[in-house]
């Protein structure tokens, strides 16, 4: 099993590594949509983790950014920045980070990532929901995502 999650991350980061600034904004929404709504693809724990480290190195970055210890301020920068690491860190370290993290269904992940590339926004949330046996609302999904890029970015 161990072997199998290795490769699937080796696959899941080549696929990520293609990806601009912008797609990797499209990527992390529809991660964190199905995050919120099943706990998919990234454990509890993992997911602290992966926060805890995130906040820690944008610290060390950006002058500017809270004091990643102060769990509320942390909360509403998130709320207020939702792409916050995508823009402040290198991206090749926020795939890094994920592709460590990540630790459920990277099989669907991966589908999702070549329906984004080959066929859009709209393909890779139809695929995710087939997947993972959901029936959002594909279109409203997609306008959310794109109204929310153009607002943050």
């Amino acid at each position: 099993m161990e072997n199998s999650l290795k490769t699937l991350r080796i696959d899941l980061r080549t696929r990520l590594e293609r990806m601009d600034k912008e797609e990797f904004k499209l990527f992390f929404s529809i991660l964190t949509h199905y995050w919120v709504k099943l706990k998919a693809f990234i454990s509890s724990q993992s997911f602290v983790n992966l926060w805890c480290e995130l906040n820690l190195i944008c610290s060390d970055v950006d002058e500017g950014f809270p004091d990643p210890y102060d769990r509320e301020l942390i909360k509403s920068y998130c709320q207020e920045h939702p792409f916050y690491f995508i823009d402040i860190l290198d991206l090749r370290l926020v795939i890094k980070l994920f592709c460590a993290h990540l630790d459920d269904r990277l099989d669907v992940l991966i589908k999702v990532l070549d329906k984004l590339d080959t066929d859009g926004l709209w393909a890779a949330y139809a695929c995710c929901n087939e997947a993972l046996g959901m029936s959002e609302n594909i279109e409203e999904l997609v306008q959310l995502t794109e109204e929310k890029i153009k607002r943050f970015s």
